[in-house]
């Protein structure tokens, strides 16, 4: 029986050094490809995520062609092959496992961040692999060396096997069969973690290959609404002429604020033009290092910072009912919110401060420009996909949606869809904040297919994005006018929500101070309809 030591060592060698040398080699001969592929794209819908993706499958496929061929040739022309299904099968098998473990261990543990000291580990562990990986490295690709080298590895073990097939030379018996399981085994689980580890990549490639590339950059986030905090210097809030007729200078007497993102701005200036006292408390304080003082009247947890703060609606709602705060200026709340409140053997007061649109957008490139109420409900239902059967491009719709008991969520299922139930989000097509929503269809890889929704004060006076358009709902635009008038059919009011239990005298008298001429003009220069 041959021992196929020579075997071994040729196979060892071929996997270890030879192929990590065609790589390197392949990786220099391709070094004006970026350049050449990058001018090609810019020329059409296409982006930087095809450009990302094109090389995972280049990475995946070339190297793979590559080891095969190497693999074949040496399985052809090697004369002294051993008899023993492991000599032959496991030798080749063992720089997969090799590799695929270190993967894997760099997968896990640099959680996704491919400038971890374990992808260094990963590149050093082969040095006849460094300068490949170096090479990777210093053009933005690290995460195709593990992908490529073993794919080279696999291709080798794959060339070997298919040159056996054809000249009908293969190790028949378990031991050879469990062996090349053992290898489509290690070759999935390398294609699984592969997909972990590239997923956004891949995802945003197929994406941007389906719908073109984004209109703008993705640096457009949530609103900082630091920038809108009450007594901070260029705030840029709201100002009454003089001094407001309600004053209050005691901590004790201040009700509590929370609210929306949205109506963050307008309830910033009621704070700034009626809570003397915490104003007067912020002068003197504003330079200490040892308060919580940059996150003051936002999400500050000490007291009295966090007298007023911005919760977001969902959870300023959940403040409310737990009693961790007195008043809330939000949308209408949700089935779900009504339900907790009752569950407690309480109910909200809702008290109109203000009127605000509702409105739909899509990207400013989408030439649909107006829907139909039922068009809007069938789209969130699913029954309308393609925009071309509302007048637009044969191009599939991306409809967003926000998290449930959120403002936006709530009026949408409540006025819009009116208990129609609506299609459930996709990991795409859900977006956490009114900001992201408006940042998805303006600038995502799927620009011109998505639509969205939010409040008009919000997506035009805070985020004031120039990438988007708002829709026509039944021929009426979204318009301070319509929205003053009530045509535009979704127009729905900004509330101050108390308890129906708290006692607190001040809750009344801030609210009526708010329904004042002083109150009112607020919310007007803000940029809301006032109710009165």
């Amino acid at each position: 029986m041959k021992s196929g030591k020579g075997y071994i060592i040729a196979s060892f060698a071929l996997q270890m050094i030879v192929i990590p040398v065609v790589l390197t080699f392949g990786l220099i001969l391709m070094s004006g490809f970026p350049g050449y592929l990058s001018k090609m794209l810019s020329n059409s819908k296409y982006g930087e995520d095809t450009f990302k993706l094109i090389y995972i499958l280049i990475a995946l496929f070339l190297p793979l062609l590559a080891g095969g061929i190497i693999g074949f040739i040496f399985s052809r022309r090697y004369g002294g092959k051993p008899e023993s299904a492991k000599a032959r099968y496991l030798t080749p098998l063992l720089p997969i496992l090799y590799a695929l473990v270190f993967t894997a261990l760099a997968v896990i543990f640099s959680k996704g961040n491919h400038n971890s000291g374990w992808w260094g580990i990963y590149t050093v562990k082969n040095p006849f692999l460094f300068l490949f990986s170096v090479g990777l490295a210093l053009s933005g690709l690290p995460y195709l060396i593990p992908i490529a080298e073993i794919c080279g590895y696999s291709g080798f073990l794959a060339g070997i096997l298919l040159d056996e097939r054809i000249g009908k030379t293969a190790i028949q018996g378990q031991t050879a069969r469990n062996l090349k399981i053992g290898f489509a085994a290690l070759f999935a689980a390398f294609m699984i973690l592969t997909v972990a580890d590239s997923r956004e990549i891949i995802q945003n490639g197929v994406i941007e290959l389906q719908y073109g590339k984004s209109t703008i950059g993705k640096e457009l986030m949530e609103f900082d609404l630091v920038k809108v905090a009450p007594f901070k210097e260029n705030n840029g809030i709201a100002k009454l002429d003089g001094t407001a007729s309600l004053q209050f200078t005691s901590f004790d007497e201040m009700p509590r604020l929370d609210g929306a993102t949205a109506a963050y701005p307008v309830y910033s200036a009621f704070v700034q033009a009626v809570y003397k006292g915490l104003g007067d408390y912020y002068q003197a304080n504003k330079n200490s290092s040892e308060k919580e003082m940059f996150l003051a009247f936002v999400s500050s947890k000490e007291y009295p910072l966090n007298i007023v703060q911005c919760s977001k609606t969902s959870e300023a709602y959940e403040n409310l009912i737990n009693g961790q705060t007195d008043i809330i200026f939000v949308a209408e709340p949700s089935k779900a919110q009504n339900e907790r409140i009752k569950a407690k053997g309480d109910a909200f007061v809702l008290t109109p401060i203000g009127s605000e649109a509702f409105v739909f957008f899509t990207n400013r490139r989408n030439p649909v420009d107006k829907l139909t109420v039922r068009q809007i409900q069938d789209i969130y239902t699913g029954k309308i996909t393609n925009w071309k059967e509302v007048g637009g491009e044969d191009r599939n719709i991306l409809p967003y949606q926000r998290p449930e008991d959120s403002g936006s969520q709530t009026i949408m299922q409540n006025k819009v869809m009116k208990d129609i139930p609506m299609m459930k989000p996709t990991k795409v097509s859900f977006a956490g904040g009114m900001g992201e929503v408006i940042r998805q269809v303006a600038s995502y890889k799927n620009a011109k297919n998505s639509i969205g929704y939010s409040f008009m004060y919000y997506s035009s006076s805070m985020m004031k994005n120039n990438q988007i358009k708002y829709i026509s709902v039944d021929g009426i635009k979204p318009t301070p006018e319509t929205v003053r008038s009530k045509k535009y059919p979704f127009t729905v009011p900004v509330y101050a929500v108390t308890l129906k239990s708290n006692t607190n005298k001040n809750i009344p008298r801030l609210v009526e101070w708010i329904l004042s001429s002083e109150g009112q003009s607020l919310v007007e220069k803000t940029g809301y309809v006032p109710v009165k």
